[in-house]
């Protein structure tokens, strides 16, 4: 029985080095011939949003290499598409509006050598540009707007945004932003300095794709900005470990069932998160929970924690914004992205405030930190470096309720597509909102 399995698995094994070998020989180097390979078959084609997907049957062909795809934009650019000869679809994007384009079809075998043409008539759907352009909407906040827009096909798009607004001296200030998008679903929050209580500002957009296709100009409006302010810090306290009690208006200790983190592993430290110094990689400035999440033992698991804050008086709150750990020590002038967006920061947390009258913990939002794609290596630190800010009701920016105790959980990480339960570090929380006068 053995010797059988043995001679099983010689033949298994000559099998495979014949089949590697005629696959490398696909791609020897030096190949040559004059043959061009046989066109493939058109099968039929499915139109998408500013492209098809073209199905087709390949030759048979032993060296054949790719099928290709070529067609002529509104712009006379010859735009080009290629798939292995793995592949029995080809997608085509690119077209700048939905009547009929031409589309030339052929093979390439490994020595370069093409096949005939076989041009294919299709009619695309709407434009990818037009598409996401529709999606756009602003909405004002405080100090501060975002805008909102859907990309179905993640395909690569440039928004860009235009808004102006007068400053303190009266003059007209003008910004231009740009925003490279590939998820789909995206909101950007815009902060300016010069962002003053109650200014007036007009945003417009458009949309372009890597293509060279560009939407119409988008007027959203014209918003007014709300007021709120910076809450001090100076008077503001942390419990100790593992504490669940909190001191209500009254002067009555309650115990809430839901326990402060543990932050001063390894280098970490608990006051590091409220100190309003952020972590810039010169020296320590992060809390660390060493992987202890809601009941403070490792071995439980690392995520989620709360990081919980008393105030010191009584606020109504409006939005946070949250530091992460760049990185432990030695960051120079050269240092770019570090831990920014990865490895042990939070990226999804969720946010409550102490309800007073029913004795619990009120849910504020959920929140998820967006993870920049295809950015230059040190932008990822000064977009780090300014912080993510969010809005307490983001879909419609406005006060909570009067609260002295916030509780900041957090929920997961950055890795797996924020699922990732590695989460052990925070720089700083900063609160912005206004005084409740009625406490």
């Amino acid at each position: 029985m053995q010797q059988q399995i043995k001679k099983y698995g010689y033949i298994v094994a000559i099998l495979f080095l014949l089949v590697a070998c005629k696959e490398n020989e696909r791609f020897e180097l030096g190949y040559s011939d004059q043959t061009p390979p046989a066109a493939p078959t058109f099968l039929h084609y499915k139109p998408t949003y500013g492209g098809v997907k073209i199905f087709f049957k390949q030759p048979e062909d032993k060296d054949l290499l790719t099928i290709d795809a070529t067609y002529t934009n509104n712009n006379g650019k010859e735009m080009w598409f290629s798939v292995s000869y793995f592949s029995n679809s080809i997608d085509v994007y690119g077209f700048a509006n939905e009547e009929p384009y031409t589309i030339d079809l052929f093979a390439v075998d490994r020595a370069g050598n093409r096949s005939e043409k076989v041009s294919v008539v299709v009619e695309p759907l709407q434009p990818a540009v037009r598409q996401v352009a529709e999606t756009i909407y602003c909405i004002p906040g405080f100090s501060s707007f975002y805008i909102n827009w859907e990309n179905g096909l993640m395909q690569s798009m440039n928004i860009f945004v235009d808004y102006a607004y007068k400053n303190q001296d009266g003059n007209t200030e003008q910004k231009h932003l740009i925003y490279t998008s590939r998820e789909a679903e995206e909101r950007k929050f815009i902060r300016d300095p010069g962002f003053i209580a109650e200014v007036e500002v007009e945003v417009t957009a458009r949309v372009e794709d890597e293509y060279g296709n560009t939407s119409d100009t988008i007027a959203l409006g014209s918003f007014t900005l709300k007021e709120d302010w910076l809450i001090p810090k100076m008077s503001w306290q942390i419990p100790d470990t593992n504490d669940s009690t909190i001191i209500d208006r009254t002067g009555n200790r309650i115990n809430t069932g839901v326990p402060m983190g543990f932050f001063n592993g390894l280098e970490g430290r608990d006051y590091m998160a409220i100190d309003g110094l952020i972590s810039d990689g010169t020296f320590v400035n992060f809390t660390h929970t060493y992987a202890r999440g809601r009941t403070g033992d490792p071995k439980h698991g690392n995520m989620p924690w709360n990081y919980i804050i008393d105030l010191g008086d009584y606020y109504e709150l409006s939005r946070i914004i949250t530091h992460q750990r760049y990185r432990h020590t030695g960051a120079t002038e050269y240092s770019g992205r570090e831990d920014y967006y990865r490895n042990e920061n939070v990226g999804t947390y969720a946010m409550w405030r102490w309800d007073d009258e029913r004795q619990q913990w009120d849910s504020i939002t959920t929140h998820k930190i967006t993870f920049p794609i295809d950015l230059p290596d040190r932008q990822y630190r000064i977009l780090g470096r300014q912080g993510d800010m969010a809005y307490m009701f983001p879909e419609d920016p406005q006060f909570t309720k009067p609260t002295r105790w916030f509780r900041f959980e957090a929920l997961t990480g950055f890795g797996d597509n924020y699922k990732a339960l590695n989460g052990n570090c925070l720089s700083e929380i900063t609160l912005y909102g206004r005084k409740a006068e009625e406490f």
